[in-house]
């Protein structure tokens, strides 16, 4: 077997007074001659290969099986009417169900399958106007981040004319009188394949459309021509007379935050934005609004986050008031919920809990009981009196719960509203295990490790290792087939390893594992073998790692 000798050219960069070689350069162009030559060549070798597996029928033909099984996500409401996301089981992308009332089958409303005969023009993000009679969506081809914004009604599911292009990154945010949205775009994109180019996006812009108008016609609310990098999104606030602006500069969880009025919810003649946050030293996530008092999730001065509040009428930053203090859990979301209720999502141990408390005090109302695992879908907004969350381990498929939140203060019950079956399994037959091990350096590491109930341990069974330990991303329990097959039919143990250079226990985690320290991610995930192979469970001949987790850059 032969493999294919790759080209080395005289690529160098000199990169803080080091030259750096870089032989492979023209891979990047994933368009070139030369990079399609060179992958037809590692294909011809690679399937043929494939192809002798004498076992590959048998496990295309499970791995289908499993696959093929229904998925919901959580009911939510818009306007008068109710929607729910659908796939049936082996469907190329999900379809979006109205329905007079939860529970009911409903009626298709948007099937992205309908709009390609290969699967692979998907719906990105969704928005509905704030009466639910307009829907505004991204519609995006074959994984490529450029989107366009298309419009239809909720009543007749009629597409309106108005079609947004040059869309990347974008925020969809309707203001309340109906008329238009806020969204982002940049200038006129090349004419190569959108998708595949590498070079990066500059002088994003905020721009307001107006139905009925042509693109060309659309309002610019705000450019940065002097930061070309940076991105202004924005969303409007829940009472409609506010433009809430986020300016992002890169990956990291901080941006500035400005505040515009909108009179009589619509769009002002010119803008001044009050400028609340004018540094990238923290990240405020928009909760709510009573009246003039803003409720936001930030990470300013509190790596694990917190809630605050910031009065309009007196700005500055020692007036903020605390809500929610930070905690020695992460923080993952907050939602208002009956204009008066707080929903908080926190992840304790790399796995999450929900909490319920008052809006304007903070104080906790009651703990959401749950399996350990993770909240992987939630509905429910301020003017709701019910929410839907969706929960999922890595031998549970998937629960949606329900919770009236419409009496009282207290006492409220998560009910089980559809429970995700798949013909053969039974989670009674697998277990989960979170154990905590030591670092190189001293430090405590969890790791999940899910298999059959009835394992031996004799350190001879087949593992499969996976981790990530980068970009702040935390990684908690969730149910995957293709584990599940390695597991029931090959008896095989499936390690889940929360290393640092994620966001699993907070900043101070993510930068432990990250530039200078980034040799933390690797001594972590190599203990974690060590102490798999400690306990008996399995030995290095029997154990793999799924290479997503070797990833290079920064983490």
């Amino acid at each position: 077997m032969k493999y294919p000798s790759p080209r080395r050219c005289d690529c160098t960069e000199n990169l803080h007074g080091h030259k750096v070689a870089d032989p492979y350069r023209w891979m990047e162009d994933p368009d070139g001659e030369e990079t399609k030559k060179y992958v037809d060549e590692q294909n011809s070798i690679t399937m043929p290969y494939l192809e002798k597996c004498c076992v590959k029928k048998v496990f295309h033909e499970t791995l289908v099986d499993l696959f093929n099984f229904p998925k919901h996500g959580c009911p939510f409401k818009r306007g008068e009417k109710f929607y729910y996301n659908y796939n049936s089981g082996l469907q190329n992308q999900y379809v979006l169900y109205q329905q007079d009332k939860p529970g009911d089958v409903g009626e298709v409303f948007l099937d992205p399958n309908t709009f390609s005969e290969d699967g692979t023009v998907s719906v990105g993000s969704k928005s509905f106007s704030k009466d639910g009679q307009i829907l505004a969506y991204t519609v995006s081809v074959s994984g490529s981040d450029w989107k366009t914004i298309k419009f239809m009604r909720s009543d007749t599911k009629e597409e309106l004319d108005d079609v947004l292009h040059d869309v990347k990154f974008s925020c969809l945010s309707w203001t309340h009188d109906h008329k238009g949205l806020f969204y982002n775009r940049y200038p006129k994109a090349s004419t190569k394949d959108l998708g595949t180019e590498t070079n990066s996006n500059i002088h994003q812009k905020l721009y307001y459309h107006k139905l009925g108008t042509p693109q060309e016609e659309d309002i610019l609310c705000l450019e940065l021509p002097d930061q070309p990098h940076w991105m202004p999104g924005c969303e409007v606030s829940d009472c409609g007379s506010l433009l809430l602006v986020y300016i992002s500069k890169g990956c990291e969880p901080v941006h500035k935050l400005w505040v515009h009025e909108l009179p009589d919810m619509g769009l002002p003649q010119q803008f001044n934005f009050t400028k609340i946050a004018d540094h990238f030293d923290g990240e405020y996530n928009f909760i709510t609004n009573k009246e003039r008092v803003l409720y936001f999730m930030t990470n300013l001065q509190a790596d694990r986050y917190k809630l605050i509040s910031i009065n309009l009428d007196s700005p500055s930053q020692d007036k903020w008031e605390d809500i929610i203090p930070e905690k020695k859990s992460v923080l993952e979301w907050a939602a208002c919920v009956r204009g008066d209720l707080l929903v908080t999502c926190y992840m304790e141990d790399c796995v999450n809990k929900l909490y319920i408390h008052k809006l304007e005090t903070g104080v906790l109302v009651q703990e959401v009981s749950l399996p350990p695992g993770s909240v992987v879908g939630y509905s429910g907004r301020v003017q709701d009196s019910f929410i839907y969350f969706k929960f999922m381990s890595f031998i549970n498929p998937g629960v949606i719960y329900y919770m009236d939140l419409s009496k009282g203060d207290q006492n409220f019950t998560a009910e089980i509203f559809k429970e995700t079956e798949i013909k053969g399994f039974d989670s009674a037959d697998y277990v989960t295990k979170q154990i905590f091990f030591t670092s190189k350096d001293g430090t405590k590491v969890p790791m999940f490790v899910t298999h059959n109930k009835d394992l031996v341990l004799d350190g001879k069974n087949p593992t499969l290792m996976y981790g990530y330990g980068g970009f702040n991303i935390s990684l908690s329990p969730s149910y995957s087939c293709s584990r599940m097959i390695f597991i029931k039919y090959l008896g095989g143990i499936f390690v889940e390893v929360n290393m640092r250079g994620g966001g699993e226990y907070g900043n101070d985690w993510h930068h432990a594992g990250s530039l200078a320290n980034k040799q933390n991610v690797f001594d972590d995930f190599i203990s974690a073998g060590e102490e798999l192979c400690r306990l008996n469970y399995t030995s290095p001949p029997k154990t793999r790692v799924d290479d997503r987790v070797w990833r290079p850059g920064e983490g």
